[in-house]
């Protein structure tokens, strides 16, 4: 039911993008449901965002808003947000429709394909409740790059200061909190992912590539940030009932382990590449998430609770200076901030 209402509202929107006015039982007679029906699809389409305007009269009818073209090679971010939320872009790939039910809906063999590619190459993470929006100014260019399969010629900033230039190949991109990523590839090697607002240029080249067929961004996605701050060292965390339910809507890995009490208290066993990250985040917690294991951590963190108590108890003399190992990078924003998606 909900892949033929979300086709259905797609071939609204196709068939508003052709005419200048359509009428109510003419919607209704091509896709075989009621008026009623019809009304309650504009109705969720105009609180998506999707620009659409109620002209009176005998020749009046729906169309949308004629400053507001939705062109699929020159969709900007809101757009891609609204078409997001309607479940459009980054459906799972049994509802993704470019099946009869899309021909049904009036949507042509070239929108299908148009929107099997976006589905493919854009994909939103919002794992984060924290929203961000940077780097969104190349988004003209990348777009049209990633869905023409064109090189491109990007400088970017890297975390030692320098300037980067080189030739990639755009995947396609994701937003998560706000931010966008380019998933791109060198000329040779496999994908990687690069900030926008850390990308300088991005100048066209006249060179194309042969997009893989069996790439999909989500998925490659999904996979490198299971695989971000994943590795052997052990920590186990001690979590009071107060902070259960918080600690829970934290993005774990697959090698996470959690075990409950009866008294509502948590054991949570995690496997990290360092326990250095972990410092900002079990510091935030207080007393409700200790450290039982590794005794460097709970070292760390008792320095670092100290030093933070000294700053209001000049009494309190300061523990050590952190460690030098600790991360420059944004794991903190990663530990403090990865919300689970089902949360």
């Amino acid at each position: 039911m909900v892949d033929a209402v979300r086709a259905r509202q797609l071939g609204i929107v196709h068939l508003l993008r052709s005419r200048t006015n359509v009428p109510a039982n003419e919607l209704a007679s091509r896709f075989g449901v009621t008026e009623r029906t019809i009304y309650r699809d504009i109705a969720a389409l105009i609180a998506h965002g999707i620009p659409i305007e109620a002209q009176p009269g005998k020749v009046g009818g729906y169309r949308l808003a004629p400053e507001t073209a939705l062109d699929p090679l020159t969709i900007d971010s809101d757009h891609a947000l609204r078409l997001y939320v309607l479940g459009f872009l980054d459906p799972p790939r049994t509802d993704t429709p470019t099946d009869d039910s899309a021909r049904a809906a009036g949507i042509s063999d070239t929108v299908q394909e148009v929107i099997r590619r976006l589905a493919q190459r854009i994909h939103f993470d919002t794992a984060d409740w924290y929203w961000r929006d940077e780097g969104s100014g190349h988004l003209p260019v990348l777009r049209t790059a990633m869905l023409s399969a064109t090189a491109l010629e990007a400088t970017w900033r890297t975390k030692a200061g320098s300037q980067e230039t080189t030739l990639l190949k755009p995947y396609g991109v994701v937003w998560k909190a706000g931010e966008w990523h380019m998933i791109a590839a060198r000329a040779t090697g496999s994908p990687s992912r690069f900030r926008l607002n850390l990308v300088d240029r991005l100048v066209p080249t006249d060179l194309t590539f042969a997009y893989p067929d069996s790439f999909s961004v989500r998925d490659w996605w999904t996979q490198t940030m299971e695989d971000y701050g994943k590795g052997e060292v052990r920590v186990t965390l001690k979590v009071t009932a107060e902070a259960r339910d918080e600690m829970l809507r934290l993005s774990l890995k697959s090698t996470s382990r959690i075990h409950e009490h009866n008294d509502g208290s948590l054991t949570i066993v995690l496997f990290v590449d360092r326990w250095e990250w972990l410092i900002p985040l079990v510091a935030s917690y207080g007393p409700d998430v200790t450290v039982a294991e590794p005794e460097a951590l709970r070292t760390a963190i008792a320095d670092q609770l100290r030093r933070t108590l000294a700053v209001y108890d000049t009494a309190v003399p300061p523990g050590p200076a952190p460690p030098d190992s600790l991360p420059d990078d944004d794991s903190r924003l990663r530990s403090t901030h990865g919300r689970h998606p089902g949360a």
